[in-house]
């Protein structure tokens, strides 16, 4: 793909400093613990996905003014977001992703899904095949499948002490590619309106 005429692109939720502290502190537990080896997810990095875009055209009717009118359109009210608990994909057993779940705000998030990606589907990005559900990635299974007990690894999601946040936006990031691993740059915020107006 010729990155003159494209940029690869996501729609996620932003997360606090705070809830990304929490995450590095948290890291060090789960790297002993973890029953093969794990890519982990920088924590400046940390967000919740609500759509992967992939590449996306600079110009066009799918470009990225297009892409970003169609999002300005989204309406949605602010909402209170708790992490909480282990999610594995695509399952316990021999995980590929390793996340955490959402103890509060899950509705919420499946319903800004839901918006951004009909929003999306109008203007020629294809709909979701599968059921959203939301999460927080924070690692990958580098040996795959990960075979092995991951008890404890759900121990330590389990017993982590998240702070709560509050949504209101939703970011339209630019992932560009690197040495050091993808660097995320918001390309555009949206702000949540509270009763439907801007």
């Amino acid at each position: 793909m010729d990155p003159a005429s494209h940029l690869r692109a996501f729609v996620a939720l932003p997360l606090p400093k705070d809830m990304k502290a929490a995450l590095a502190g948290l890291l060090p537990a789960l790297h002993r613990v973890a029953p093969t080896k794990l890519a982990f997810v920088r924590p400046e990095t940390w967000h919740l996905t609500l759509k992967f875009l992939g590449d996306v055209p600079l110009e066009g009717p799918m470009g990225l003014s297009a892409l970003i009118q169609a999002l300005a359109g989204v309406d949605f009210s602010p909402f209170d977001l708790s992490p909480g608990g282990g999610v594995f994909f695509p399952g316990p057993a021999r995980p590929r992703v390793v996340a955490v779940g959402l103890a509060a705000g899950g509705p919420a998030c499946r319903e800004l899904a839901g918006a951004v990606d009909a929003a999306l589907a109008a203007v020629g990005y294809p709909r979701e095949a599968r059921v959203f559900t939301p999460h927080l990635t924070v690692a990958r299974v580098k040996d795959a499948p990960g075979r092995g007990d991951w008890r404890g690894v759900a121990d330590q999601l389990a017993g982590a002490v998240w702070p709560a946040c509050r949504m209101d936006r939703f970011v339209l990031y630019q992932s560009v590619l690197g040495p050091a691993g993808a660097r995320h740059e918001a390309l555009r915020e949206f702000p949540a309106r509270r009763d439907g107006r801007t």
